[in-house]
């Protein structure tokens, strides 16, 4: 039963709407798509795509590059590299992406050359990001 209100109450309350407001939209979902499909990370000059693409899936390889052979453009490039992939881990959200670069730098030594030599392209990517590790 419900509870009866005095009509001194009914009156001051009569003008009165119980006023709704609607929750904040949940971006999360929206966030973790966005994390998933890696925009930012899927067009660097230096990630390898994988044929057929499709928006979840991995790139093939986070770093497919050929050096120039000249030991200053390579690194001034590979420092450039660097800079973008700080950009696009921001971007995306990816806290993880310059692990996965690094691994596939480390890979690409060890077939480059049998040695597991880096090449000035690698060398100039982690000089960079050491860099913004030291001088935030």
């Amino acid at each position: 039963m419900a509870p009866v209100l005095p009509s001194r109450l009914l009156r001051q309350t009569q003008g009165l709407r119980l006023a709704y407001s609607a929750p904040e939209p949940d971006n999360s979902i929206l966030q973790e798509l966005h994390q998933l499909m890696l925009p930012a990370t899927k067009a660097l000059p230096f990630v390898k795509l994988r044929a057929e693409d499709q928006p979840l899936w991995h790139p093939e390889s986070y770093w497919s590059v050929e050096p120039t052979g000249k030991r200053e453009i390579d690194v001034e490039l590979g420092r450039a590299y660097a800079r973008k992939a700080i950009a696009a881990m921001k971007a995306d959200h990816n806290k993880g992406l310059i692990s996965l670069i690094v691994q596939d730098i480390i890979r690409d030594a060890a077939h480059r050359s049998g040695r597991g030599r880096l090449s000035y392209l690698a060398l100039g990517f982690l000089n960079e990001i050491s860099h913004h590790l030291a001088c935030p």
